[in-house]
């Protein structure tokens, strides 16, 4: 079992770390605002990044474990002034594939022993 509880099957090769929005409000993108985050990549993954460097851009891709399934639509941004949209054409973190795209820049390397 992995941290959350799950079979290894579906567990990742690290953690997002960020000091973003409470869950089911969803945390502003680069360009609103958002806070910086990190990864933690597990140890057996480590030699996984050799060749990656400051300044490399990455699509990083994360599971949105506290994301409701049951969502099928909703107001973007929660704001009920715009119109009821489906949730794949929205931003939303409520989905039946809980996945989030997340275009990065590395910024900095730390290797921990």
């Amino acid at each position: 079992m992995n941290k959350l509880g799950q079979d290894e099957l579906y567990a990742g090769a690290g953690w997002l770390h960020s000091f973003g929005e409470a869950a089911g409000r969803g945390a502003a993108a680069g360009g609103e605002g958002a806070p910086d985050a990190w990864l933690e990549i597990e140890p057996q993954f480590a030699e996984a990044l050799l060749g990656m460097e400051v300044g490399h851009e990455l699509i990083v891709i994360t599971w949105l474990h506290e994301a409701r399934r049951d969502v099928l639509k909703n107001h973007p941004r929660g704001d009920e002034s715009r119109p009821l949209s489906g949730m794949f054409y929205t931003r939303s973190p409520a989905r039946p594939n809980p996945l989030g795209l997340h275009p990065v820049t590395v910024r900095r390397l730390t290797a921990f022993a």
